[in-house]
């Protein structure tokens, strides 16, 4: 995860700017580039949790689109990297006081810290043998459904760990 950096941005070139780097770590996961992908995802939250609640949940969508593919690739070590990024990145928000002072972007922050402890559950989940591992996914499915509830489903983070369970059970068949 690369430091914090100072930018001057109109609000349109903010919007621009988290484009890009959504489509940088887009890029990155298709092209394995774990890193670019991480540091890209991870650079678009710090912006947008100062920006605002639309930026904000524009961009978890894409970190949980990047999580859906990373499990769908069975890539636990990008995940278990992936949700630390998202709680630390959170934890640097708030320390440098740049995360608006309202109650609507302190969930919002609580949204990402907890979306990177699910994620982060997952990736565990997909390194441990199957019979110790269902515990763990089944506790990762409870997260879910409560974001789920906190959230509307606007991510629809329940329907996501059904699909990793059925996934999960197809490889122990096979």
């Amino acid at each position: 995860m690369t430091s914090p950096q100072a930018v001057e941005l109109s609000p349109l070139g903010a919007s621009a700017l988290i484009g890009h780097e959504l489509q940088q770590a887009r890029r990155g996961l298709y092209d394995a580039d774990i890193d670019l992908a991480l540091d890209a995802l991870v650079a678009a939250l710090g912006l947008a949790l100062q920006l605002g609640p639309a930026a904000t949940e524009w961009v978890l969508a894409g970190t949980v689109d990047a999580a859906r593919y990373l499990a769908g690739q069975q890539d636990a070590n990008a995940m278990s990297a992936l949700g630390p990024a998202l709680a630390g990145l959170t934890s640097q928000v708030r320390d440098a006081a740049v995360l608006p002072p309202t109650a609507v972007m302190e969930a919002w922050a609580e949204v990402a810290s907890a979306l990177g402890a699910l994620i982060s559950q997952v990736g565990l989940a997909l390194t441990i043998a199957p019979d110790h591992g269902s515990t763990m996914i089944e506790n990762a499915h409870t997260r879910a459904r409560l974001l789920d509830n906190a959230t509307g489903s606007i991510f629809d983070l329940a329907a996501w760990i059904d699909q990793v369970i059925v996934d999960l059970n197809k490889e122990n068949v096979e």
